[in-house]
């Protein structure tokens, strides 16, 4: 059997009721929009730490690649570690990504408010200026 609990019609009932709260809190939008800001603010601080290789993603799916070098794209290994745990002390869980394992991946929940957004911004802007 490939899916025993496919239809049932209770889960189906569940299932939409989220979708309905989503769409009357326009959950959507307001992703999109927080997260056109976080990457806005994560471009920014590309400006200023030159370790920030690439920020990209959309709506609130965001990754931040760390590199040695910009021009030939070297993946920043060690220094990922250590900025991921300086993350981690200050409250801020990230996920770690990418072939090299150099991205962190920024996937909060639906409630994520700019102000949530601008914490992660001002987290990573001071553990990347302790390295």
């Amino acid at each position: 059997q490939f899916n025993t609990f496919g239809g049932n019609p209770v889960c189906s009932a569940g299932g939409l009721a989220v979708l309905r709260v989503i769409d009357k809190e326009k959950r959507q939008e307001h992703c999109a929009k927080v997260g056109s800001h976080l990457i806005d603010q994560l471009k920014l601080l590309q400006q200023k730490h030159d370790i920030i290789g690439d920020v990209r993603g959309r709506g609130l799916m965001v990754g931040i690649e760390l590199v040695t070098d910009r021009t030939e794209k070297t993946p920043a290994k060690a220094e990922t570690g250590v900025v991921f745990e300086k993350l981690r002390e200050l409250g801020v869980l990230v996920g770690k990504g990418g072939l090299h394992g150099n991205v962190f991946r920024i996937k909060p929940p639906m409630c994520f408010s700019k102000d949530d957004a601008d914490f992660v911004v001002d987290a990573l802007d001071y553990a990347l200026s302790k390295l």
